[in-house]
């Protein structure tokens, strides 16, 4: 990487549960992406965001960090690095803003901010929190817009009847999606009031800015799932990444990466190496796609096992996936069950292909469980992992 790079501020911002293919609706964003390096194809590693939030700040699935159930919340490995804790390293100021205290670890933040999403004026914050950050030399600041996440619940869920058992939300697939777009200008100010400050302050020549979403969300299009987390489909898992880099050539990279690949993507733009406390990290550089030394689809291995499903909760991930070259196998544990799917043929995932005879399913299985075993995950199909 460029030695300049280094020298530059870091923002991180999350667009909480903005899905990748409602980014048409947002005009600001639209018009970022296309001054930088997007990446439609990102992939989510576990589709809700405490496992999400954790997941992108160390690069390692949930598994690994020990967030992985909401029964969970509470697990981090303390002993894990962490962005924030990796970029002091290289003198960087450290801050977050986030929503909930427990959606992400205070680990290596010089400051650690909460808001209320119900009362917080999020242009103000925003102005003021970049105002204030712009008086050190190099910083590192990761902002939450969950804005979405409240209407969701407000604005989506909540205008269907809740004693119908759940028919008329998910016969409403259509209704749900016009109501949630319908709060996307909102989302689409704050990108703008995030550019136009750094641009006022004086730092947008010297400043990279990221925004993405660390998952989508349900409209009900599968029934038994009215919000995410609880399945692996498309609509939650299916993400984006929009780097914008100062004078940097602005290009599209259409090959699939992951969530875990942002941890060393910005360890590489601080000029810093993965040393023995981050070998476990299992993601690599998106810089590897930009200057075209990897053309390939990284294969992507999901897990979750959300509160809101129609069995019993978990008390760990019992929802697996593997997604590569626009194929994609589930696993759900509990009950257990497989689905198969052809996403270039049947990107909505309404035909289930699986046929346990077929190479293509023999080659996935395989590579799940290759995945069950490196991450120490028990399933039915690792009875011995303990």
């Amino acid at each position: 990487m460029d030695k300049h790079l280094s020298d530059y501020n870091i923002i991180l911002v999350n667009l909480d549960g903005l899905r990748q293919d409602k980014i048409e609706f947002c005009d600001h964003l639209n018009s970022l992406k296309e001054k930088s390096i997007y990446f439609p194809n990102m992939i989510t590693v576990s589709p809700y965001t405490l496992s999400a939030h954790h997941s992108i700040i160390t690069g390692l699935y949930p598994s690994q960090h020990g967030i992985d159930s909401y029964y969970h919340m509470f697990k981090f490995k303390k002993t894990l690095v962490t962005i924030p804790e990796l970029l002091k390293r290289a003198n960087y100021f450290t801050r977050c803003d986030i929503q909930l205290e427990t959606l992400m670890t205070r680990k290596g933040f010089d400051e650690y901010n909460v808001f209320d999403e119900h009362t917080v004026d999020y242009k103000t914050r925003h102005r003021n929190l970049l105002k204030d950050i712009s008086k050190h030399d190099k910083f590192f600041l990761f902002l939450q817009y969950s804005k979405l996440h409240t209407y969701l619940i407000s604005e989506v869920m909540s205008k269907t009847d809740k004693n119908s058992d759940d028919d008329e939300y998910f016969q409403n697939v259509q209704a749900n999606e016009n109501r949630f777009v319908s709060h996307l200008k909102e989302c689409d100010d704050v990108v703008s009031n995030i550019m136009s400050t750094l641009d006022e302050l004086r730092l947008l020549d010297k400043t990279i800015v990221i925004f993405m979403a660390d998952h989508g969300t349900s409209f009900g299009e599968k029934r038994g799932e009215k919000f995410y987390g609880t399945f692996v489909y498309d609509y939650t898992i299916k993400v984006f990444y929009i780097m914008y880099i100062p004078n940097e050539t602005p290009r599209i990279v259409q090959n699939q990466c992951s969530t875990i690949d942002i941890f060393p993507t910005i360890a590489e733009i601080a000029g810093l190496k993965l040393d023995n406390d981050c070998s476990n990290v299992l993601g690599k550089s998106l810089f590897n796609f930009i200057r075209g030394s990897e053309n390939n689809d990284r294969e992507v291995f999901v897990e979750t096992g959300g509160l809101h499903g129609p069995w019993p909760s978990p008390k760990r991930h019992n929802v697996f996936c593997v997604r590569k070259n626009n194929k994609k196998l589930i696993y759900n544990d509990t009950p257990e069950t497989w689905e198969f799917y052809d996403l270039k043929n049947d990107p909505q995932e309404a035909n289930n292909i699986h046929d346990e005879n077929s190479q293509d399913v023999i080659e996935f299985k395989n590579r799940l469980l290759d995945h069950l075993k490196t991450l120490q995950i028990k399933t039915k199909l690792t009875p011995d992992i303990v």
